[in-house]
């Protein structure tokens, strides 16, 4: 692994364009550094390992906005994990904070840790780019496993509507993970 400056270079240029191997090889190497402030802020295996991934989770969100010319990408990754560091102890034992699709530790068999996390900021970019609608319908659909009619109920659309919302929600956020694949 690279140990300089200089050598985070192209991984970090490939991180900002986007790549998804560049995303696991950035969480195989900082992931180490995010959780130790984590656990040593937090105190708590269970709280470090849910900041490590929020973490993770905003520097793929916000990899377009880092700047190499004012901070080293480190230095940027360990300011990400300050803020979510602060904002666990504002969420932490809230049952009404809605679980994000990375707290869950079901990656499939023989998949790694870090290519099922990046997997999933994937598909968090690809909804994130959905309108608010749908992208509260597919949540309640898919991370909290609720029928069309309860998805009706809660949201007040009527069950063709949220049948509706789905079916365009699952077309759009194919179309833009099929470019995202095309496009690496």
């Amino acid at each position: 692994m690279p140990s300089s400056q200089d050598d985070e270079g192209p991984l970090v240029d490939a991180f900002r364009a986007g790549g998804t191997t560049a995303l696991a090889d950035v969480y195989d190497r900082w992931s180490p550094l995010v959780y130790s402030l984590a656990l040593r802020s937090v105190g708590d295996v269970a709280r470090a390992e849910r900041v490590t991934q929020r973490v993770f989770t905003r520097a793929w969100a916000a990899r377009a906005t880092y700047d190499p010319a004012l901070a080293r990408f480190s230095d940027w990754l360990v300011d990400l994990t300050r803020d979510c560091i602060g904002g666990a102890g504002a969420v932490a034992g809230r049952a009404d904070v809605v679980a994000s699709p990375f707290d869950a530790d079901d990656f499939g068999q023989g998949e790694s840790k870090t290519g099922g996390l990046a997997e999933r900021l994937v598909v968090a970019d690809g909804m994130s780019h959905l309108d608010t609608l749908s992208q509260r319908v597919l949540r309640m659909a898919l991370d909290h496993d609720l029928t069309l009619a309860e998805i009706a109920e809660r949201t007040g659309l009527r069950v063709e509507e949220v049948r509706s919302q789905v079916a365009a929600g699952l077309m759009e956020l194919r179309q833009r993970l099929e470019v995202q694949v095309d496009a690496h």
